[in-house]
């Protein structure tokens, strides 16, 4: 018997993937990686903001943590604690004998000029048993308070008190904080609408006033305003000096009168022009600080 032997062929068949299936599956890589990387872009910019953010609350905070602590010192020590024959409390620009009183190194007055962008006042800051003359005062780019345009700086001088005029004490500033955007100039239209420009162009060319216009509020805002013992809202300025009653009104020596008790600071700080603006919306970001404190020592 005759065997054949079958040799069996097969034909490979050649299989891939053609041009278009090719540029299509390209194609849609190049949008999932996009919308990755866009993502992470995303991220990293809105990191970046909230890390300016963070850095401006911090010197800030010290800022405010500072002026609460000196508000807590104001007023002491007091002429009731410094004997001084004949001479009645609280010392004032009254007459002669109320002035020696005022004028003395050893006596805290206590709040001497209070107004929406500055703040001058006595006590003993360090423990010392030493007075002190302290200063807050915010003022523009060449050095004007009240200031003409912002951003400004608010700036604090602490020097020891010399014999004389407690409002003609001079200043030393050893301490600011930048980019301060509220002006403390509440004018034109109640509450506020106007006050100090910001100076400065968004990135888009639009100018920084035009921008912050529908938040007048926010770029107005008084720095310091102060509270009666009831809790209202006490008009300023106030001056020891060239205020009329304005003995009774700083140093709360007359139980029955309307007096400040309490001063709020507040802060708006806009971030640096140059490098704490937001990558994502190409605008600087705000951060608002607010400290209050009840003067304990205000008798």
């Amino acid at each position: 018997m005759n065997m054949k032997r079958f040799r069996q062929t097969s034909t490979r068949l050649q299989g891939g993937f053609t041009l278009l299936e090719l540029m299509l599956v390209c194609a849609v890589l190049a949008v999932v990686l996009g919308a990755v990387f866009e993502g992470i872009n995303t991220v990293i910019k809105r990191s970046q903001s909230e890390q300016v953010k963070v850095d401006l609350t911090q010197s800030g905070r010290e800022f405010v943590d500072e002026f609460e602590r000196d508000l807590h010192q104001v007023g002491y020590p007091n002429c009731r604690l410094v004997a001084t024959a004949g001479v009645s409390c609280p010392a004032d620009y009254s007459n002669a004998t109320q002035q020696t009183v005022a004028f003395n190194p050893a006596v805290a007055v206590g709040l001497v000029h209070v107004d929406n962008t500055k703040i001058i006042f006595e006590g003993d800051m360090n423990g010392t048993g030493v007075v002190d003359s302290v200063q807050y005062e915010l003022v523009d780019v060449n050095g004007l308070n009240p200031p003409a345009s912002c951003p400004c700086t608010l700036q604090r001088s602490e020097v020891v008190k010399v014999a004389g005029d407690p409002e003609a004490q001079t200043p030393t500033f050893t301490q600011e904080l930048q980019n301060v955007v509220n002006s403390g100039q509440p004018v034109g239209a109640a509450p506020y609408g106007g006050g100090a420009p910001i100076s400065g162009d968004t990135a888009w060319g639009a100018t920084n006033t035009a921008y912050y216009a529908a938040i007048t509020t926010f770029k107005d805002y008084p720095v310091f305003q102060a509270y009666d013992q009831f809790g209202n809202i006490v008009p300023l300025p106030v001056d020891l000096k060239t205020t009329p009653g304005a003995t009774q009104t700083l140093t709360c020596g007359v139980s029955s009168i309307v007096c400040i008790k309490s001063i709020r600071l507040t802060i708006n700080l806009l971030a640096n022009a140059t490098t704490g603006v937001d990558l994502q919306t190409r605008v600087r970001p705000v951060t608002t600080l607010v400290g209050s404190a009840r003067l304990v020592d205000n008798f």
